[in-house]
């Protein structure tokens, strides 16, 4: 993966964006698998070491070669993008501990909805009707996943709002992540935003009272392949995607992860499918289909 400037002319194809956002999704959908193999290490311990070993990884690399004194503005908005993650990170670790993790997942889902919105406030407009009908096939499917969580609601208020918050952050990740990637390297980008965000979780955990003390050492080498497989592989593709690829897109790719998750789920540990998966697994799959073929049609920004 090159660690130079990434310019809309030097940067990766459309082809290859898309590439790299597959590579993302199947990387990002096994956290789920990581995680369970933590076992009960503190879920801030868990964040803040994902996005702290995508910055050792990337860290060396970020400022080579570089001219240190230019781009600042990309640079301050680097750290606002790992603000948004470290706040996503954190507000969906404490709504899952509040709420089903089928309420939490539903609310944290609406990420693409949040960027449209976005879209449409900033003047973009509204995305083509097949990328629309795929935001809209997506969250019918994500819907169909939570149906029990939402039908038998048994979480706290508050939960309910850090779902959206962690959604929002999300959505505000992904949509500065377009706007710093053709100016800066990837390698300073991600050093720069999974940096800010390891220290905020840092500091959260430790606010929280997170102990290290009597963590096994297989939840230690699964936080080691959380942040070398989910992050820097995982979030990495997609940033580095971002040059090329809209932001709703990358959400919506997004969506596909509880998707892999459960698949993974079955190869990994032998857990069965819920039937609720295979309903929304249908229209969030045929959503992704249709928000690609809008992204292929969608002309590329230079």
């Amino acid at each position: 993966m090159t660690i130079g400037p990434e310019s809309g002319a030097a940067g990766p194809s459309r082809a290859m964006a898309l590439v790299l956002a597959l590579i993302g999704l199947i990387a990002v959908s096994h956290a789920v698998i990581f995680i369970r193999w933590a076992g009960d290490a503190p879920a801030l311990l868990i964040a803040a070491m994902r996005v702290a070993i995508g910055t050792a990884v990337f860290l060396p690399f970020a400022f080579r070669g570089a001219n240190t004194g230019s781009m600042p503005r990309a640079r301050l908005l680097s750290v606002l993008s790992g603000i948004f993650l470290a706040l996503h990170f954190g507000a969906w670790i404490e709504s899952v501990q509040r709420l089903t993790i089928a309420e939490s997942a539903v609310l944290v889902s609406l990420s693409p909805v949040w960027l449209v919105i976005l879209d449409v406030a900033t003047g973009k407009g509204w995305p083509d009707r097949r990328t629309s009908a795929g935001v809209f096939l997506c969250l019918c499917g994500t819907v169909a996943l939570g149906w029990d969580g939402l039908t038998s609601p048994t979480g706290e208020p508050l939960g309910l709002v850090l779902a959206i918050v962690g959604g929002m952050a999300m959505a505000g990740y992904l949509a500065i992540g377009r706007q710093v990637r053709p100016v800066l390297p990837t390698a300073q980008y991600v050093s720069i935003c999974y940096g800010t965000a390891a220290v905020l979780l840092g500091v959260a955990g430790i606010g929280a009272g997170v102990s290290f003390a009597n963590i096994p050492a297989e939840a230690w080498w699964a936080m080691l392949a959380l942040g070398l497989v989910s992050q820097v592989v995982g979030h990495t593709s997609y940033n580095f995607a971002l040059i090329r690829l809209s932001p709703v897109f990358a959400s919506i790719c997004l969506l596909g992860e509880p998707i892999f998750g459960t698949l993974l789920g079955l190869l990994y540990l032998g857990e069965t499918v819920p039937q609720t998966t295979l309903l929304g697994g249908i229209p969030i799959l045929i959503g992704i289909w249709l928000s690609l073929q809008g992204e292929i049609s969608r002309p590329q920004r230079r």
